[in-house]
C-alpha cells in the first residue's frame, strides 16, 4: 500500500510538510514580483534626475556609433544595457550632429539630444528605467541563487527579502545611472569568486568568475578596485590552504592561483576592449598623451594636459603600447582628477567640499533598514564570541570572500572625497544583505538548539520581514528613506540631503504651484537639464540665483540642496527662516510678505 491512509495521524503532517515546500518553492517569486511592484511605483511621476540624461545619451550613442568617445566618465556597459529598449527606434536624433560631439561634452551632446524633442526623450527616459528595474530584480535574484547555493533555502529567502526590500535599492533602481548596475555587477563578481574559491563549482566557476570582473571594470570604474580586492583574498586562501586549495601542496596552490590570475587578466582586457569596441586601443604611451582630450567641467582647467597631470601613463617608456582604449584610459585619469579636486555635498549639517572619512560607513547605517544592520551587528558578535554549540571554527570560504571585499570596498570609499550620496556605495549594500542572511540563518540554528525555540525563531522571522515594512513606508519616494535610528526624515536630512534631493521633485512642484495658482514664482532650476524640465510643465517663473532679490508678494522655490551648500552670501533674505510650504523635504517654497525690505 503506497501514500498515506486518510484516517492516519501522519497524514495531516504528510499534507503539512507538502504545504510548507510549496510556500518555499513560491516564495522567492513572490517577493520578485514584489519588488518589480515597488520598482514601479510612482516613477513616472518622478522628474528625471540630474545624471539621467548623460546616462541615457551615453548608451544611445553606444548603439549608434562604434566611437565611443563619450564613455570617459562612466564605462558603457550599464548605459548600454539600459538604452536597449529605445536605442534603435525611428526618429532617434543623431548624437554625432551635435556641435559638442568633437570635444565629447557628454552634458552638452546630453542637452543637444533631448532639447531636439523633449516629450520624446522623456519618454525614453521612462522606458530605459525599466531596464534597470529588471537589473534590480536580477540583482535579487541571484542573491538568492547564490545564497542558496551555499547556505540553503532558509538563507537564500532572508537574502532575498533583505536585497528585495531595502528602500534604498529600490531607490537606485528606479532610476537609469550606473550605481544599481554596478552593485549587481559587483555581487556577481564577488559571489562568482566565492563560488569559484570554494572549489565546489566546478570548471566553469572560473569563467564566470573572471567575465563578471570584466563585467564590473565596464560598468563602473569603482569595479577595477575588485581586481586587487580579490586578487589578495585569493592569496590568503591559497597561503592558508582553505577552499579549493585545501590538501594541495603549497607549490601547486600558488602555482594554480597564479595561472588563474594570468587568465583573469587575459579575459578582463579582452572585455574592457570589446565593451569599448576596440576602438583606440594598443596606442603608443607618447600618442595617448598627445591626442586631443575631451572638454568637459572636469578636464577644461588641464588646458589639454590632464593626461599629463593625473594619469601614471607619464612615467612608462613613450613606446609603450598599452593594450587598453584611449577613452578607458582617460577616463581612470579624469576620476582621479575630479577626485583631487573634491566636490560640494552636505553632511552632518555641513556643506563639505573634502571627502569625510565617516561619510559612507554612515550612510551605509542609517540608509539601511533596520533588519539589515541589527543581523549585521549580531553576526559580528556571533563571530567575536565564536559560539562553540554550533561548531564555529573559523569563518567559511564565501563568508571571507564577501565580508572582506565588503570591508576593502568601504576602505576605498573612505578614502574618496567624491561624498555624492549612498548610491557610490551600492556595490556595498548586496554584500551587507548576504551577510545579514547569514547570521539570520546561524541566528537560527542557534534558537532551534534552545528550548522553547519558537518565539526566538518567529522574532528573528519577524525581524526579516520588517523590511518590507520599511519599503512600504517609504514608498513611493524611496530616495527619502532614513531607518528609525536617526528618527526616519527628520533626523536624516540633517544628516545627508545631496543623494536624496537629486532634481527628482519638480513634476510635484509643477503640480503644486499650478493646482494653488502660485505666482509671481522665482525659481533656481540648478542646471540647463532641469530648466529645461521645468519649462515642459509650461509653469510661468523668473530665474532665481544667487543674488537675486525677488519682489514683495512673490513666492521663491529653492532646492534644499541649493540653500544648504550655497556660500553664505546667497539667499539672505530666506536664511534662518522656515519655508512656508515643502515638496516632499527637498523644495522649500517662501512666501515673500508685501511690504518686507528687500535684503
Amino acid at each position: 500500500m503506497t501514500g498515506y491512509d486518510a484516517l492516519s495521524p501522519a497524514a495531516p503532517a504528510a499534507a503539512g510538510r507538502n504545504a510548507a515546500r510549496w510556500i518555499t518553492r513560491l516564495a522567492p517569486f513572490a517577493v520578485l514580483l514584489a519588488m518589480l511592484g515597488l520598482l514601479q511605483w510612482g516613477h513616472r511621476d518622478d522628474s528625471p534626475t540630474e545624471d539621467e540624461w548623460a546616462h541615457l545619451t551615453r548608451g544611445i550613442a553606444w548603439w549608434q556609433t562604434s566611437d565611443v568617445r563619450l564613455n570617459y566618465a562612466h564605462p558603457p556597459l550599464g548605459n548600454a544595457i539600459a538604452a536597449i529598449p529605445v536605442a534603435l527606434m525611428d526618429g532617434n536624433a543623431r548624437v554625432t550632429s551635435s556641435p559638442h560631439w568633437e570635444d565629447a561634452n557628454i552634458g552638452r551632446v546630453a542637452l543637444d539630444y533631448i532639447k531636439k524633442d523633449y516629450a520624446r526623450a522623456r519618454e525614453q527616459l521612462f522606458r530605459a528605467r525599466l531596464m534597470i528595474m529588471l537589473m534590480a530584480a536580477g540583482l535579487a535574484a541571484y542573491v538568492w541563487f547564490w545564497s542558496r547555493w551555499f547556505w540553503g533555502e532558509r538563507a537564500a529567502l532572508a537574502a532575498l527579502v533583505l536585497v528585495a526590500f531595502n528602500p534604498t535599492i529600490i531607490a537606485q533602481g528606479r532610476y537609469v545611472t550606473t550605481d544599481l548596475p554596478a552593485g549587481l555587477a559587483t555581487m556577481l563578481a564577488v559571489g562568482e569568486f566565492a563560488r569559484y574559491a570554494s572549489g565546489r563549482a566546478g570548471r566553469w566557476s572560473l569563467v564566470t568568475m573572471t567575465l563578471a570582473i570584466g563585467a564590473a571594470a565596464v560598468t563602473k570604474y569603482s569595479g577595477l578596485f575588485l581586481v586587487p580586492i580579490l586578487g589578495a583574498i585569493g592569496v590568503f586562501l591559497a597561503a592558508t590552504g582553505r577552499g579549493r586549495f585545501e590538501g594541495k601542496p603549497a607549490a601547486r596552490r600558488f602555482g594554480e592561483l597564479g595561472l588563474h590570475a594570468l587568465v583573469a587578466g587575459a579575459v578582463l582586457l579582452l572585455v574592457i576592449n570589446a565593451a569599448y569596441k576596440f576602438d583606440d586601443t594598443g596606442m603608443s604611451v607618447r600618442d595617448i598623451l598627445a591626442a586631443p582630450e575631451p572638454q568637459y567641467q572636469v578636464s577644461y582647467r588641464y588646458k589639454q594636459h590632464l593626461m599629463e597631470k593625473q594619469s601614471i601613463l607619464r612615467l612608462l617608456p613613450a613606446d609603450m603600447r598599452i593594450p587598453l582604449p584611449y577613452t578607458y584610459l582617460f577616463g581612470t585619469a579624469a576620476v582621479t582628477a575630479l577626485n583631487a579636486s573634491g566636490f560640494t555635498s552636505y553632511f552632518l549639517g555641513e556643506a563639505i567640499r573634502i571627502g569625510h572619512w565617516a561619510y559612507f560607513p554612515v550612510m551605509l547605517l542609517i540608509k539601511n533598514p533596520p533588519a539589515t544592520v541589527l543581523l549585521l551587528l549580531a553576526g559580528a558578535a556571533l563571530a567575536l564570541r565564536r559560539v562553540r554549540s554550533i561548531s564555529i571554527r573559523s569563518p567559511s570560504v564565501e563568508v571571507i570572500a564577501t565580508g572582506a571585499s565588503a570591508a576593502l570596498l568601504l576602505a576605498s570609499f573612505m578614502r574618496a572625497n567624491l561624498n555624492m550620496g549612498i548610491r557610490h556605495a551600492m556595490p556595498i549594500m548586496p554584500l551587507l544583505a548576504v551577510l545579514a542572511a547569514r547570521a539570520f540563518d546561524r541566528l537560527w540554528t542557534l534558537a532551534a538548539s534552545r528550548r522553547p525555540a519558537r518565539p526566538a525563531q518567529l522574532a528573528l522571522a519577524g525581524l526579516v520581514a520588517s523590511t518590507a515594512l520599511s519599503a512600504l513606508l517609504a514608498a513611493p519616494r524611496f530616495l527619502g528613506y532614513f531607518n528609525l535610528f536617526v528618527g526616519g526624515s527628520l533626523g536624516g536630512y540633517k544628516i545627508s540631503i545631496y543623494g536624496e534631493d537629486w532634481g527628482q521633485d519638480r513634476a510635484a512642484l509643477a503640480k503644486y504651484v499650478k493646482e494653488n495658482n502660485i505666482q509671481p514664482l522665482y525659481y533656481n532650476t540648478m542646471s540647463d537639464t532641469r530648466r529645461v524640465e521645468w519649462e515642459y510643465f509650461r509653469v510661468p517663473y523668473k530665474r532665481f540665483g544667487c543674488e537675486t532679490v525677488p519682489r514683495p508678494g512673490s513666492w521663491v522655490a529653492l532646492h534644499a540642496l541649493t540653500i544648504k551648500t550655497a556660500p553664505p552670501k546667497c539667499y539672505k533674505q530666506l536664511r534662518g527662516r522656515e519655508p512656508d510650504v515643502t515638496i516632499n523635504n527637498h523644495i522649500y517654497l517662501y512666501r515673500i510678505p508685501r511690504g518686507e525690505p528687500a535684503r
